[in-house]
């Protein structure tokens, strides 16, 4: 196996680590394990009748639920499972440049930087589950696994051989992708304050909140990112009035990202080499933007909350890949 061929495997698998995580948060399972790295004090679940006894008596205050612990520990097989790779990627690296191969093939920064991150994510997965999916580091951690897959992409695609670039012609610039990816972030993490902070099924209608336009809500509550140590956070601690004020910011903030994708979509279809592109991002948009209805209208069905964040990585990739698209572009006319 090549290196880049590495490096995408380990992206698709970041990718599933992603939308497991996801799951496992939206299916309620983020304690089924209330220790860490085990679950109940070893390294698989509780199955048997007497290991569940003995779990039970171990930990009074959290009684065995099998189909959440389930879901928590393959979440965390599959992130080690991860973490190796990525150290694999890493140790390769190195070892290219020892060899004196050039630093496009052997990213040793790049992978430098990605083994940090799994030890910071590996870190508050711990304290998700310790700190009892405080909402802050509940949000904290998807952005560090999105942060995760964004560079693994990264480094496939500058290792990758004979990768094309855009031939510049003036329709799109890198900042113009750029942006649409930060305000595309800001959204993920509005999102992810809404999941941990339970605020999804605020508004049970679209797209009036509560039957109003302007439901009361509580703004001062909404955004407290530290509230100290010590409540257990599940199923979340906030009034109806907080809930609401998050749910229709990230509504709001919907709306925004929404109109600057759709330019910049647009936009691209106006170059006949990124008009491929242009479609891909609008098709997403629409799909991401159907799934987001559809949680509100059927009151969060699982596979459709699921797919939603999947569709949020999945756009996430695609202006990471369009950004290394234009930043690589050559100037026809300078040539």
């Amino acid at each position: 196996m090549k290196y880049h061929q590495l490096a995408w495997v380990t992206v698709i698998l970041a990718l599933g680590v992603v939308v497991l995580g996801a799951f496992v948060r939206l299916s309620d399972a983020g304690l089924g394990c209330p220790d860490w790295p085990g679950c109940y004090g070893q390294m698989d679940w509780p199955t048997q009748d007497e290991e569940i006894q003995q779990a039970n008596s171990e930990f009074p205050d959290r009684p065995v639920e099998p189909h959440k612990a389930w879901r928590e520990m393959v979440h965390r097989y599959f992130a080690g499972i991860l973490g190796l790779l990525v150290l694999a990627l890493f140790a390769w690296a190195w070892h290219k440049r020892d060899e004196g191969i050039n630093h496009q093939d052997a990213p040793v920064g790049l992978t430098t930087a990605l083994l940090i991150i799994i030890l910071l994510q590996a870190a508050l997965g711990m304290w998700t589950v310790t700190l009892k999916l405080k909402p802050v580091i509940v949000m904290l951690h998807l952005l560090g696994g999105l942060t995760t897959l964004s560079l693994l992409l990264w480094l496939a695609l500058r290792t990758t051989p004979n990768l094309k670039p855009y031939r510049y012609a003036g329709h799109v610039k890198p900042w113009m992708i750029g942006l649409g990816l930060l305000l595309l972030v800001m959204q993920i993490a509005l999102g992810g304050w809404t999941s941990s902070n339970y605020a999804a099924l605020a508004c049970p209608d679209f797209p009036t909140c509560q039957g109003s336009w302007w439901p009361h809500m509580d703004f001062s509550e909404a955004f407290v990112l530290w509230r100290g140590i010590g409540p257990n956070y599940e199923f979340g601690v906030l009034d109806m009035p907080a809930r609401t004020a998050i749910h229709m910011v990230h509504r709001m903030g919907f709306l925004l990202v929404s109109l600057y994708l759709i330019w910049l979509a647009f936009r691209l279809m106006k170059n006949r080499e990124l008009l491929p592109w242009g479609v891909g991002l609008l098709a997403l948009l629409i799909l991401q933007i159907t799934l987001g209805i559809a949680n509100v209208v059927f009151s969060l069905p699982l596979p459709v909350a699921t797919l939603h964040n999947m569709g949020a990585a999945l756009l996430l990739m695609f202006m990471v890949a369009l950004l290394y698209k234009t930043r690589q572009s050559r100037n026809p006319a300078a040539a």
